[in-house]
């Protein structure tokens, strides 16, 4: 508290004498009662408390140095103040004002009303004046007007693009603040906004830690639903008026029909059943949301699965993804460099990525949280290196292959994809070599079939043997002087 007096600064430093001041100033223009003040002055009134506040009052003028300054009143005391002497009447003249700046759709006076607003203040209401009772009874909600002063400024300047600015700032709001979720939450904004998106969600597991330390309790609604926003990109968390490319959502945008299918096989026949069902399942708003097409190697798990991917991208309009598990090689891929691929495919920056599979994982869910996508998840080799690709909503679909049924799976329905019969083998060569070279060798052609036992692999190997020789008959093919299974292995590739 500092009183000048004609521009001259009076420095009043006896503490109830202080405490006097201050109540009558935040009173100003208003009879403060003897008994109030006498209450603001003493805990624990004395017996002379009337006749000792008179001689307070009486000091206090002197140290005023104008005895005009207190104005004795038929029940108390007041100070007039005119207009523009009281800081205190001047911060809420600039809040008023701010806030019709507000209505007028003016942010940039609104902020220049508020700025000045708060130069008014040198630190904390009162900190100098010793009296519990005015610091009980005034200071808080004078406070909660600075502070409120404080969040608006601070959201007028994240929406003009000075989010960068604000993180060292709101860092120090938080510290000193630690349960005020508000400006939690604006520094998560800010660090977001800043590309700091793992900045942005360390701050909400900081400010859930404290406060179940603390209060026993989570974040308020309002967090949650930034953290799950943030996790997601969601547009609606740029600045208003920012650029269709710019920042973060900017990412979200570019993955929103991501497609990853790698070509359907031209030479693709058959299986139309299979294929219908398939389609039907997943195209369906109450089928299954995840499948899984099991069978031998080389059956043709991955054609069909890719193929109905190709059918079903209108009923998936937000990504087609495909993932190569290689979980029958030497080396499967690991979860989290798979959930690491798809993160930074949807715009999730490489530095951003969370070091767990799991919490990776957490972050695909919410990204693909009530999307329309549709996920291949070719060759896996368990349901461990499924699971944790899964997301969370029925909107998206799953369809994996594998050699496994993989039985441990919770709430996937299974296909079994069985080798090509004689005539469908018979298609796909056709398909391959041409009806022609193939109507003329039925004989060959039928048993070159048989001995790729319909596996859509063997087919192609022999067929592309075949096209690499044009002097080569299918006949040649299935003469060669070899046991069957020493031929039939040969046409595998072994």
């Amino acid at each position: 508290m500092r009183l000048d007096v004609g521009g001259t600064a009076r420095a009043v430093t006896a503490g109830k004498e202080r405490t006097i001041a201050a109540a009558l100033l935040f009173h100003a223009n208003e009879t403060v009662p003897v008994d109030k003040l006498i209450e603001y002055v003493w805990e624990e009134p004395p017996r002379a408390a009337r006749a000792s506040l008179y001689a307070m009052v009486k000091r206090l003028r002197l140290s005023l140095g104008d005895s005009d300054v207190i104005r004795t009143t038929s029940s108390g005391y007041l100070i007039e103040a005119a207009p523009g002497e009281l800081d205190l009447h001047e911060f809420h003249d600039l809040l008023k004002e701010a806030g019709r700046a507000r209505e007028r759709g003016e942010p940039s006076t609104e902020r220049t009303c508020l700025g000045k607003a708060l130069a008014l203040w040198r630190g904390p209401a009162l900190a100098d004046v010793p009296s519990p009772a005015l610091h009980q009874s005034l200071v808080p909600g004078l406070e909660e007007l600075r502070l409120e002063t404080i969040r608006r400024q601070i959201d007028l300047d994240l929406d003009s693009g000075h989010h960068a600015l604000l993180v060292g700032q709101l860092r120090d709001l938080t510290r000193d603040h630690p349960l005020q979720e508000g400006f939690w939450g604006r520094l998560m904004l800010a660090l977001y906004r800043d590309n700091r998106q793992a900045e942005a969600l360390a701050a909400f597991t900081d400010v859930r830690r404290l406060l179940n330390e603390e209060l026993g309790i989570d974040p308020g609604a309002e967090l949650r639903d930034l953290q799950t926003k943030i996790l997601r990109a969601d547009p609606a968390l740029e600045p208003p008026g920012a650029p269709e490319t710019a920042g973060p959502a900017a990412t979200v945008r570019s993955w929103d029909r991501l497609c990853q299918l790698p070509p359907a096989a031209a030479d693709f026949v058959a299986r139309d059943l299979d294929r219908k069902v398939l389609v039907d399942d997943l195209a369906g708003s109450g089928g299954p949301r995840v499948l899984v097409l099991w069978g031998p190697e080389g059956v043709g798990k991955t054609e069909l699965a890719v193929r109905v991917a190709h059918d079903l991208r209108s009923s998936y309009p937000d990504g087609q993804w495909y993932v190569a598990l290689n979980g029958d090689g030497a080396s499967p891929k690991p979860v989290a460099d798979v959930l690491g691929d798809l993160l930074i495919a949807i715009g999730v920056p490489a530095y951003a990525l969370p070091r767990s599979a799991e919490a990776r994982a957490a972050v695909l869910r919410a990204r693909i949280a009530d999307r329309r996508v549709l996920l291949v998840l070719d060759d896996a080799r368990d349901v461990a290196q499924v699971r944790a690709l899964l997301p969370g909503t029925p909107s998206a679909a799953v369809l994996v292959t594998s050699r496994s049924a993989l039985g441990e799976l919770p709430g996937a329905r299974r296909y079994p994809v069985s080798a090509l019969t004689s005539d469908e083998s018979l298609t796909m060569l056709c398909a391959v070599l041409g009806a022609d070279r193939v109507c003329g060798e039925i004989p060959a052609a039928w048993e070159l079939a048989e001995l790729c036992a319909g596996v859509p692999r063997a087919l192609r190997a022999a067929s592309a043997r075949l096209l690499a020789d044009p002097g080569l008959t299918l006949g040649d093919l299935v003469r060669e002087p070899r046991r069957a299974a020493a031929r039939q292995a040969v046409l595998l590739g072994g």
